[in-house]
């Protein structure tokens, strides 16, 4: 997972509370990094200084919870994307991971923490060398809501609401007509999952 050039980050979504903010500023620190933070009513900013590059970490607060602001980052710095990695894990967040390497680009699509699938490209090549199975039967998911694996489901789900209330509110302000048809839409769909997971 180390072993590469350059790797991009698209696509990232994460969301933490105070708590993982002061282990993320923590961390930075142990791992040898330059960190300067800046906070306002509205938004948290950390300036990470490493040795070849810099970075910017910007979260607007929601709530008590704060939303990483930033969707795309370029780093070859080991140290900064093992940090990185460790949070979208810890924090179920998103991502599409592209590692540069040996002429090689290996693309990871993350979901909830978790890798949904692994992708290698070479030349003209293309090889799924992971792909998370996504096949279940309609009685398997309802055992799975009457059995508590519904409760493992409601902080995701809760963090989904959150993050789309976020968007909403950006794009109302925006004035993004089509922004906020979409948003609707996906939190009427959160909104009928809730109900079936009696939240």
């Amino acid at each position: 997972m180390h072993a590469f050039e350059q790797i991009e980050y698209s696509d990232v979504a994460l969301w933490f509370n105070e708590e993982q903010i002061q282990d993320l500023v923590a961390r930075i620190i142990e791992a040898g990094m330059r960190v300067a933070w800046k906070e306002t009513k509205k938004y948290f900013t950390l300036s990470v200084q490493a040795e070849e590059e810099s970075h910017w970490l910007t979260f607007r607060k929601v709530g008590t919870r704060y939303r990483l602001r930033d969707r795309h980052y370029n780093t070859s710095d080991p140290r900064f994307e093992k940090i990185l990695q460790h949070f979208i894990e810890q924090v179920k967040g998103h991502a599409v991971i592209k590692m540069f390497t040996d002429g090689q680009l290996v693309v990871q699509k993350i979901r909830y923490g978790e890798a949904e699938q692994i992708i290698k490209i070479s030349g003209a090549s293309k090889e799924v060398i992971f792909e998370k199975e996504c096949s279940v039967s309609m009685e398997e998911v309802m055992e799975a809501l009457r059995r508590h694996d519904a409760e493992e489901r409601i902080p995701a789900l809760t963090k989904e609401v959150d993050y789309e209330l976020a968007v909403l509110y950006e794009a109302i302000g925006a004035k993004d007509i089509e922004a906020v048809a979409a948003c609707k839409e996906k939190l009427a769909k959160l909104h009928h999952e809730m109900i079936m997971l009696e939240v």
